[in-house]
C-alpha cells in the first residue's frame, strides 16, 4: 500500500512543474482515499504499523508543497536567512527514500524475525511496533545527522571518500593494499563497496548502510533498557541517539567506529541477558560473539578491547557460578565464530596473492608505523598518552562520556555485582587499548556510545526512587514516544555540527567544480592523482577510479608514498592531478583550475588547485 505513495515523488524528481506537482496531488489524494477505505475495512493497527502512512502522506505532501513554491519563488525565500537554501529536488528525493525505508519496516515482520533470531527465546523480544519506532527513528536521526545523507549536498570528510575510492576499485578488480593502498580493514573496504553498488559517484549508498547500523545500534540498547524499565524505555531510544550521533566524534558520518556500535552492543547484550538470568550464554550466541568480533578483527581492531574486558567480566561471572568449564567451551566457540569472519578474507586475499601485504600494511604498518608522532617509550609516557585520552573523549563526545561515566557508577550501586563487572571491564579494558599509543583523533570516542545507555537509565531510575514522579506511566503511551521522536528531531538541529552546512548546495564545494571541469574534457576514463593530501571527495562525485597505488597521501611516515606520487608527477602518469594549498611544477602538467574551499582555515581560505596533462 505505502509503495503508492512513491509515485508523487518520483513525479516531482523528473519535474517539477506545475503539471507534476497536479499529477502528485491527484495521486495522493487517490492514495489517501485508498488508505481510508483499508483502514474501514480492516480491524485497527497499533499506531506504529498502518497509521503512520497516512501521517507521511500528509506531512510529505505538506512539505513538498511548501519547498516547490520556494523552487519556483526563489527570489523571494531567499531573503528568509535563516532557512538555507535547498533545492524542491533534494528534498523531494528525501521524502522518497524515507517512504522506501518505512516501507520495508513497515511492510513485514522481517527485522523483528532477525531480532527473534538472534535472541533465541522471547524473553527481550520486541513487538512489531516497538520495531518499527526503531526502524523510524534510526532513519530519521541518519538523515539528519550524517552528511552522507541527501539531505546534505556533500560530506568533505576524508576518510569516508578515501575508503569509497578503495571500494569502488574493488569491484573493478583490483585488491587493497596490493593495488590500492589504504590503512583501514578490509571488510570496512567491502562495507563501502556495498555502498558503492547503491550509488557509484555519491556517499548515498554508505547513508542506507549507516541507517542500518544505527537501527540494531538502537535495538540493542533498547533490549538491555527495556530489561531493567520495562517497555517504557522506549522514549529513551531517540534520546540515546540524539547524544550519540549529535557527538563532535560522529564527526560528518561514516567512520568505523560508527559502523561497530551495533556489534559491541550486541554483545553487551547477550553478556547483560545472561548474566541477569543468572547464566551463560548459549551455544549460538557464543558463535554470534566470535563472529561480531571477528567483524570488528578485520574493521578496525584497536577496538578488540572491549572483547577482553567482556570475556573477563564474564570468567569472574563463571568462577562465582562454578561453570569454568562451559566458559573454556564458550570461549572455543568464539574462536570458531571469529574463524567464520576470518577464513574468508585470508582465502581471498591468499589467492589473489595479496596475503602479505595484508599483514605489512593492516597490522605491521598500523601497529608500528601509525603511533610513531606519539611517545609510548618515554618515562610515563603512557600514562600522560591515557589522560591525555580521557580529554579527547570529553571534548569530543562530552554527553557520551558523561552518561558512560554516570551509567558506570549507577551500576555499582543499582545493578549486581557481575553486571558492573561486565560495564566496567569491557570500558576500561577498550579505554586502555584504544588511547595508551598517544593518538587522539576526534572520532576515537565514539565507540564509547555504546556504555551512555546506562546512564539514561541511571537519570530515570533516579527520577524514579527520588522523586517518585511516576515517569514511566507517562513512558508507556505512544504519544510520549512521539514527542520523544519530536523533541530529538529539534535537539539535533540544535547540537548537530553538520547543520551549518545545509547553507552549501553542489555548487559551492570545489570538488563539484573539478567534477564539472573533468567532464567537460574529452578525456575517456580520467584518472586523477590527491597530490600529497588525502582523497578529497573528486574521485567520488565524478566516478573516477585510480590507476596508482597511493592515489592520495596517508597519515603515515612511509617514505614510498612521497616517493611514487613524485614519481607520478614527473612522468605524467595521471590525467589530471589535484592539489591542496601547493602548487606542482613539471613540464607534463599544466593549471586548469583554482577552487576556494566553502571554510576558512587559520583565517585563510585554501584553494585547490587542478592540473590536466599536456
Amino acid at each position: 500500500m505505502i509503495f503508492l505513495l512513491l509515485v508523487p515523488h518520483l513525479i516531482l524528481l523528473s519535474g517539477p512543474d506545475l503539471i507534476s506537482a497536479a499529477a502528485a496531488v491527484l495521486i495522493y489524494l487517490a492514495g489517501g482515499l485508498f488508505v481510508s477505505h483499508y483502514e474501514k475495512t480492516h480491524s485497527p493497527k497499533a499506531v506504529f504499523q498502518f497509521h503512520y502512512p497516512v501521517i507521511t502522506t500528509s506531512i510529505t505532501l505538506g512539505l513538498g508543497a511548501l519547498f516547490y513554491l520556494r523552487w519556483q519563488h526563489f527570489a523571494f525565500f531567499s531573503s528568509w536567512e535563516s532557512l538555507p537554501q535547498m533545492p524542491a529536488k533534494r528534498i523531494c528525493g528525501i521524502f522518497c527514500a524515507g517512504l522506501v525505508i518505512l516501507a520495508l519496516f513497515g511492510s513485514d515482520r522481517l527485522v523483528s524475525i532477525i531480532a527473534s533470531m538472534i535472541n533465541g527465546d522471547e524473553d527481550g523480544s520486541d513487538s512489531k511496533h516497538e520495531t518499527v519506532f526503531i526502524g523510524i527513528c534510526s532513519a530519521v536521526m541518519m538523515t539528519l545527522a550524517s552528511k552522507c545523507s541527501p539531505f546534505y549536498a556533500f560530506n568533505d570528510w576524508v576518510d569516508p571518500h578515501t575508503m569509497f575510492t578503495v571500494g569502488k576499485s574493488i569491484l573493478h578488480g583490483m585488491l587493497p593494499y596490493r593495488d590500492v593502498y589504504e590503512q583501514k580493514g578490509p571488510l570496512l573496504l567491502l562495507w563501502h563497496s556495498l555502498g558503492a553498488l547503491i550509488s557509484f559517484d555519491t556517499l548515498h549508498g554508505m547513508w542506507v548502510l549507516e541507517i542500518v547500523s544505527c537501527f540494531f545500534f538502537l535495538l540493542f540498547a533498547y533490549k538491555i533498557m527495556r530489561m531493567r524499565l520495562g517497555t517504557g524505555a522506549l522514549p529513551l531510544v531517540p534520546v540515546l541517539a540524539l547524544i550519540v550521533y549529535t557527538a563532535v566524534s560522529f564527526d560528518q558520518g561514516d567512520s568505523a567506529e560508527e559502523y561497530c556500535l551495533p556489534l559491541l552492543t550486541y554483545a553487551l547484550w547477550i553478556g547483560y541477558h545472561r548474566i541477569k538470568k543468572g547464566f551463560l550464554p548459549k551455544p549460538k550466541e557464543w558463535i554470534l560473539i566470535g563472529v561480531t568480533s571477528g567483524c570488528v578483527l578485520w574493521m578496525k581492531y584497536s577496538m578488540l578491547g572491549f572483547y577482553l574486558g567482556w570475556t573477563i567480566a564474564m570468567y569472574l561471572f563463571a568462577r562465582v557460578k562454578k561453570q569454568r568449564i562451559e566458559l573454556f567451551k564458550g570461549i572455543g566457540l568464539v574462536a570458531a565464530g571469529a574463524a567464520i569472519t576470518t577464513l574468508p578474507v585470508l582465502l581471498w586475499f591468499a589467492f589473489a596473492g595479496g596475503l602479505k601485504d595484508l599483514f605489512e600494511v593492516y597490522f605491521y604498518q598500523n601497529i608500528f608505523m601509525y603511533p610513531k608522532t606519539a611517545d609510548i617509550y618515554g618515562r610515563f609516557a603512557i600514562f600522560s598518552n591515557l589522560f591525555s585520552g580521557f580529554l579527547n573523549m570529553l571534548v569530543f563526545s562530552t554527553l557520551i562520556s558523561i552518561t558512560s561515566i554516570i551509567g558506570i557508577f549507577w551500576c555499582k550501586g543499582n545493578e549486581n555485582k557481575n553486571i558492573f563487572r561486565l560495564v566496567h571491564w569491557s570500558f576500561v579494558v577498550m579505554y586502555l587499548i584504544i588511547y595508551f599509543s598517544g593518538r587522539f583523533y576526534s572520532y576515537y570516542p565514539l565507540i564509547f556510545g555504546v556504555f551512555a545507555l546506562f546512564g539514561l537509565m541511571a537519570v530515570v531510575d533516579i527520577i524514579e526512587r527520588r522523586l517518585r514522579s511516576g515517569l514511566l506511566q507517562y513512558f508507556e503511551s505512544n504519544m510520549m514516544t512521539a514527542v520523544s521522536l519530536c523533541a530529538c528531531v529539534f535537539g539535533i538541529f540544535f547540537f548537530a555540527g553538520n547543520m551549518r552546512s545545509l547553507a552549501f548546495e553542489k555548487e559551492d564545494y570545489p570538488q563539484y567544480q573539478a567534477k564539472a571541469l573533468i567532464e567537460a574534457s574529452s578525456i575517456e576514463n580520467p584518472t586523477l592523482l590527491n597530490y600529497n593530501f588525502l582523497d578529497m571527495g573528486v574521485n567520488t562525485v565524478a566516478g573516477l577510479l585510480p590507476n596508482q597505488r597511493f592515489f592520495c597521501g596517508f597519515n603515515l611516515p612511509l617514505k614510498d608514498i612521497d616517493i611514487e606520487q613524485n614519481a607520478c608527477i614527473q612522468n605524467g602518469c595521471t590525467d589530471y592531478v589535484l592539489t591542496f594549498m601547493r602548487t606542482i611544477e613539471s613540464p607534463h602538467y599544466e593549471l586548469v583550475g583554482k577552487f576556494p574551499a566553502t571554510y576558512n582555515l587559520a583565517g585563510i581560505r585554501p584553494t585547490y588547485n587542478l592540473y590536466i596533462r599536456r
